[in-house]
Formats: C-alpha cells, structure tokens, sequence
C-alpha cells in the first residue's frame, strides 16, 4: 500500500478542485399518478427564478406504464429545470440536484439540498423515501499520461503491477449503514462544461447511497445528510496518496 495522507487529517478543501460533479439524489414511491408531471411546477414556484430553464427529457416520451415495468427506466429522470451551474432533475421515483464545476462547497451544496427536501415534504406528494445517495465524480490531472499513481491503490494480476496500464475498477465498500460504490478509470477523458476540448486524466467516481429498510421520511434524509457526506468525503481522501493531496493544495481545518 501507498503512504496514505499525513496525520489522517481530512482537509476542508482543495485549491486545485478535482471535481468534475456532484449528485444527490432520492429515489421514493407514491400513492399519486404522475407525479413527474406534477412536480416540476411546484418546484419551479416554490424556488422562483433560481432554475429558469425547464427541459423535458427523451424519458418523458415513453409511455408510462413501459417506463414504470422497465426496472432501467424506472428512475430515469424525465425534466430538467436549469440554472447556473445546478439542475434539478425530476422522474415519475426520482429527484436529484447536481451542481458543476465550480463546486459550492458542502456549506452551500447542502443548503440547496436541504431547500429542496423542505419542497418535496410540502407537496405532499411524496409517500415514501427508498434511499439517498451522493456522487462526487472527480479528475485527478495530475500525472501525464495518467496512471493509479495518483491514488492509494496498490493493484496487481497474477504478480504483474498494473498501475501503468490502462485500468478499469468498480467495487462496494460497506460500512456503518451505507454502500460506497467506487469507480476508478484511468486514463479517463472526460469533456467539461463550457470546455470545447477535452481533459485526460484518473476519474474517480464515489456514490454514497443510504437506504431505509421501513418507511423512510424527508426527516431521516435530513438527519442523515451530512453523515453521508463526511463518510464520502472520508473514503475519498484514503484513496488518495499524502503527493496527491498536497499537490491538490488543501486547506484544514484551524
């Protein structure tokens, strides 16, 4: 194993921000028929001016019952209300907020999370919460041509090391309550907002997802919220070598 990050302190940022995206989102059942046709307007009105551009996705042309027997359709999202860098995406089971590079921080990333889950518990039509998740999807550009030196990865098949070649990982970390499913491609090319061009490097992608076993509310998301994240944001910094992190430029705590 590679040396892992100094002291085992977790920054509060990185100057050089690696991440490309992040993703809450919330899958749920309803009582209520259509609800993907019904939310977008209250959203729209309860958060007025924030997320202007309403799009309606290829989704949303299939007809409902398909969607609903087709377990790969299911939470596929059908509107997209846009703004700035952030979009709310709305399905028949699923809301999700995204927000770009530049990320707002947790401070100002929760804040809109929560905003969001004060709505969906006000339209009442929400029933029941299946789970949460976080996805935080970065690119590590810091080795040229990119390779797993960058992370804390020791990998190898048959006794030949790997890291050099081209790599593509998925596994499941599990613990206290929540699955970590981790990607790891390298190289990565990945087109960024805004960008014409393309960018090379190791995509490092962490979903965080948090499921009820009963009859979950907006209240267990609320109070589990930042407990996922920390735990996320935990895993993240142990993938990545005590180079890689001070290369990043990190800031902690006082």
């Amino acid at each position: 194993m590679k040396e892992s990050p100094l002291n085992n302190k977790i920054p509060v940022r990185l100057r050089k921000e690696p991440l490309i995206e992040a993703v809450w989102e919330v899958r749920f059942t309803s009582k209520k028929q259509n609800v993907a046709d019904l939310l977008p307007g209250l959203i729209y009105q309860a958060i007025p001016g924030r997320y202007p551009n309403i799009v309606r996705l290829p989704v949303a042309d299939i007809p409902a019952p398909i969607a609903e027997r087709d377990p790969n359709l299911r939470y596929v999202p059908k509107i997209r209300l846009e703004g700035d860098n952030q979009a709310i995406q709305i399905g028949e089971h699923v809301i999700s907020l995204s927000c770009r590079r530049p990320y707002s921080g947790w401070k100002g990333f929760s804040a809109d999370i929560r905003n969001l889950i004060a709505v969906g518990r006000e339209t009442g039509l929400i029933n029941h919460l299946d789970r949460f998740s976080l996805k935080y999807i970065d690119l590590i550009q810091l080795v040229q041509p990119p390779d797993l030196s960058v992370l804390n990865i020791d990998l190898k098949l048959g006794g030949h090391p790997v890291d050099k070649q081209p790599v593509q990982l998925r596994t499941e970390i599990i613990e206290e309550g929540l699955i970590h499913i981790i990607q790891v491609v390298s190289p990565a090319e990945v087109s960024l907002s805004g960008d014409a061009s393309s960018s090379e490097g190791v995509l490092l992608d962490i979903d965080t997802i948090a499921s009820f076993k009963e009859d979950g509310s907006w209240g267990d998301v609320e109070k589990r919220l930042d407990m996922a994240h920390s735990a996320s944001k935990k895993i993240f910094f142990d993938l990545l070598t005590a180079e890689t992190i001070a290369r990043l430029e990190p800031e902690y705590p006082e």
